[in-house]
């Protein structure tokens, strides 16, 4: 207690010094809290679940010659037939999105995101608490409905939903189950579940015939529930004998596949969060993401550290006399290194304390759980790694950053300490460069990183995409009637002087609600047959587009070869196909106006070919992420899909005049479909929706370089003032000499700026071969080699700038000072 309390006197003592050591160790601590509850929660994705580890989601691997294709999505039959093949499967479900879905409840209208269909095995295997109704029945029924509890509480407000009926464009649902609020931390997210069997009621069971072809579709997200500690590897190694059985007799029918295969890939739970190479996948997280910033988080708390090690080893010649006089007086080295660790120690602890507080007001204050996309908390009593991690680090780090200043300072000889004034050996010296330059590296290399990453996302987001979406309003059509007056809709709308063309699209939606991949502006993967350069159809997976009338005009994309669909050649809309400049490369086609006439057709023997009338310059139809594909674009009207997906219409306003634009939209579309709410969707924040996770880790790097730079600049200010404070006679002589103002500040600066330069010169390469990892999740780019430049530029000037004025804060006021005091300093 002795040495407590005498700790507490010797920070009161010295309020500047122990200021800058307690906040700078706070903020290293407060940023460290706030990425331990950001890292867990990536980490432990989906473990809230209470079966977690005998769950997997089953994905699916198809080989048509020449390419692998793997998805997320398998068919609707796949784990029904794998459980009646493989008894040790206990459970199954699918889950298949809704969509955004209008529910109507007596006078009132809701649009609701996140809806989904699933089979009622799905409470056996995920763990959600029922606040009413019953887990074992609630999907049980056809037309049956489980809703989240803050759902609930929009549709029915305090009334209680239980069996209430919710009507819905197509089918009228009983209410079965309200459930807890999704945790933020589980890859499959809703807002509701309606039960499966509403979509098989009524329907037979599939003959052979009907499984097999199913079997080669995908729609849907399948779970299976295993034994504990089971190994799949029994699954794959009898899975030929399945896919004989059930697959492999369709090569008979459709020769395209004659040679093609299949393969089912069980994902545990979870690592579905950070499984993000297959297609159509719901939302993912980056692994590199993660680590990056777990990296980040022990960089501020060394910053933190360094920061208390270089203060409190430069500050040695200031307690010598206390480290002789105690000697003196008898005291050991032992009790004096324990005098040292009780005000390291005590330091932290209050550090902690101050960290604890600045946490509470970031989560609970600010937008930082927007920012991140979690919804992070600080529950003490729940989160045993959180409450004896940050005690344990606190600890640590009082042991560790108090013990070289309390060896240093008790290793000191009685005589040497009498003197009054113990000189930094060469050794301290080197030492507290080497940690001050450890510090601008870390802080330059991190600004550098940020600026570079800003780049990247700047880039993206500029970038010519092959078709305008900017001011593009995106309508969806809900009613089939509407549906059918489209070009009389699309003629009125065009009428408007706000509004410079109109088209219609199944491929572009209003919401980003369960969205899968990186999809923007529509289109799926089909098996088609396209004529190669010898004349030869070649059969693979190709990226689809589904639109209609005056599209391509409308999106302002470019047609190099050929021509778009002619409304008034009948032969285009029935048998006509757009393909883009990747397609005309992967076949091998001579130039694009080679493609002009070749054969397209759906991968079936009785399937009508098309023939290729036109060529459209590449555009990027998903994000940047993604290298732009082969694709082949149709009008909808050659598969009836009018009349079975209501096509969207896609409106382009002139560049100023969205808001009346919108408010007009509103105004007509409530004429023309009185029966449901008008909504509407941007495409330029679909496409900035794009890059969410990439835009939030710039922001959140952006916020720890200030934080670094902050506990860089606080450990300088107390560097600078000690430095200051010994070279006050020297100060004094040089001014008596004639030295300027400027001089002197340079005097004390040079030293600085050497490790700034230092800091500079190996941060600058470590940040360029970062960010070039970095920049392999992206198909486009910036030029790193050109960017770099003025990135580290930038970085470097600013940490000298920083460190120039940080130091000059004590320098200026030791150069203006009365040479007389000077020389009479001490």
């Amino acid at each position: 207690m002795k040495n407590i309390a005498y700790a507490f006197r010797v920070l009161l003592k010295n309020k500047f010094y122990a200021f800058l050591n307690i906040f700078g160790l706070a903020l290293g601590l407060a940023v460290s809290i706030i990425i331990l509850l950001y890292v867990q929660s990536d980490l432990t994705f989906d473990k809230s679940h209470e079966k977690w580890d005998q769950v997997y989601r089953l994905e699916s691997k198809f080989f048509i010659p020449p390419k692998n294709d793997e998805f997320a999505l398998t068919s609707m039959a796949l784990a029904e037939t794998m459980q009646m093949e493989y008894p040790e499967i206990q459970h199954f479900t699918r889950v298949m999105s809704a969509g955004q879905v209008l529910f109507r409840i007596e006078d009132s209208n809701f649009y609701v995101d996140d809806m989904y269909f699933a089979d009622s095995a799905m409470f056996k295997m995920f763990t959600h608490k029922f606040i009413q109704g019953d887990p074992e029945t609630a999907l049980v029924e056809p037309r049956s409905l489980v809703l989240t509890e803050s759902t609930a509480k929009r549709l029915f407000g305090n009334k209680n939903p239980m069996n209430e009926l919710v009507k819905t464009d197509a089918n009228t649902f009983t209410v079965k189950g309200i459930i807890e609020d999704l945790p933020d931390n589980v890859h499959l997210r809703f807002n509701g579940l309606f039960s499966f069997t509403t979509v098989t009621s009524g329907q037979p069971p599939m003959n052979a015939q009907q499984r097999m072809s199913q079997l080669w579709n995908v729609g849907t997200y399948s779970y299976v529930m295993l034994p504990k500690n089971y190994n799949v590897n029994s699954i794959y190694e009898r899975f030929p004998e399945l896919f004989d059985q059930y697959m492999a007799p369709i090569r008979q029918f459709a020769p395209s596949l004659r040679e093609a295969s299949f393969e089912p890939r069980l994902v545990p739970l979870n690592e579905v969060h950070f499984n993000s190479k297959v297609q159509y996948d719901l939302a993912t997280g980056n692994k590199a993401y993660t680590q990056a910033f777990i990296a980040i988080g022990l960089f501020v708390l060394i910053l933190a550290s360094i920061n208390y090690m270089n203060l409190a080893t430069a500050r040695a010649t200031k307690r010598s006399k206390e480290v002789g006089i105690k000697k003196v007086l008898g005291s050991t080295k032992s009790k004096l290194v324990a005098q040292f660790l009780s005000e390291s120690t005590l330091i932290t602890t209050c550090s902690l304390i101050l960290a604890i507080g600045l946490v509470y007001l970031v989560l609970y204050g600010t937008n930082v759980n927007d920012m991140l996309g979690k919804n992070l908390s600080l529950n003490w009593l729940d989160n045993p790694l959180l409450l004896f991690g940050s005690i344990g680090i606190t600890v640590l780090l009082g042991v560790l950053s108090g013990l070289y200043p309390a060896f240093y300072l008790s290793a000191i000889s009685v005589i040497t300490a009498m003197k009054g004034s113990v000189k930094s050996g060469p050794g301290s010296m080197f030492l507290r460069k080497v940690l001050v330059a450890f510090q601008f590296f870390v802080s330059i290399g991190v600004v550098i990183s940020t600026l570079l990453m800003s780049n990247q996302i700047s880039f993206m987001r500029n970038k010519d995409l092959g078709f305008n979406k900017d001011n593009v309003i995106i309508i969806p059509t809900r009613d089939t009637l509407v549906s059918r007056r489209l070009d009389v809709i699309q003629n009125e709308l065009r009428e408007n002087p706000n509004i410079i063309d109109v088209t219609t699209s199944t491929g572009l939606s209003a919401s980003n609600a369960n969205a899968v991949g990186n999809r923007l502006i529509g289109g799926g993967r089909q098996v088609m047959m396209v004529e190669e350069a010898d004349t030869l159809m070649k059969t693979d997976t190709y990226n689809v587009m589904f639109i209609g009338e005056n599209f391509v005009k409308a999106m302002e994309m470019e047609i190099i070869a050929g021509r778009d669909f002619d409304e008034t050649i009948p032969t285009d809309v029935s048998a006509g196909v757009l393909v883009n400049e990747a397609m005309v490369e992967y076949l091998g086609w001579p130039d694009a106006e080679s493609a002009i006439g070749k054969k397209v057709q759906n991968a079936s023997a009785q399937a009508t070919p098309s023939r290729v009338i036109g060529v459209v310059k590449d555009f990027n139809a998903f994000s940047l992420h993604v290298k732009v594909e082969p694709t082949i674009i149709l009008r909808y009207e050659i598969f009836g899909t009018i009349t079975q997906v209501n096509p969207s219409v896609v409106v382009h306003a002139k560049a100023g005049t969205l808001k009346a634009t919108l408010s007009y939209l509103e105004e007509k579309y409530d004429e023309l479909d009185p029966s449901h709410p008008f909504e509407y969707g941007l495409l330029d924040t679909q496409a900035e929706n794009l890059y969410k996770s990439d835009m939030r880790q710039n922001k959140l790097t952006a916020s720890l370089s200030y934080i670094c730079i902050l506990i860089s600049c606080l450990g300088l200010l107390g560097l600078s003032s000690f430095t200051t404070a010994t070279r006050i006679k020297e100060i004094g002589v040089r001014k008596v000499l004639g030295a300027t103002v400027p001089q002197l500040v340079y005097l004390i600066f040079k030293d600085i700026m050497l490790l700034v330069i230092i800091g500079f010169v190996i941060a600058a390469p470590v940040s360029y071969y970062l960010i070039e990892d970095w920049l392999q999740v992206f198909q486009y780019t910036i030029d790193l080699s050109t960017v770099i430049i003025g990135a580290a530029a930038i970085a470097g000037i600013l940490a000298l700038l920083i460190a120039f004025l940080t130091v000059s804060f004590h320098s200026l006021k030791a150069a203006q000072q009365n040479p007389v005091k000077a020389l009479r300093y001490e």
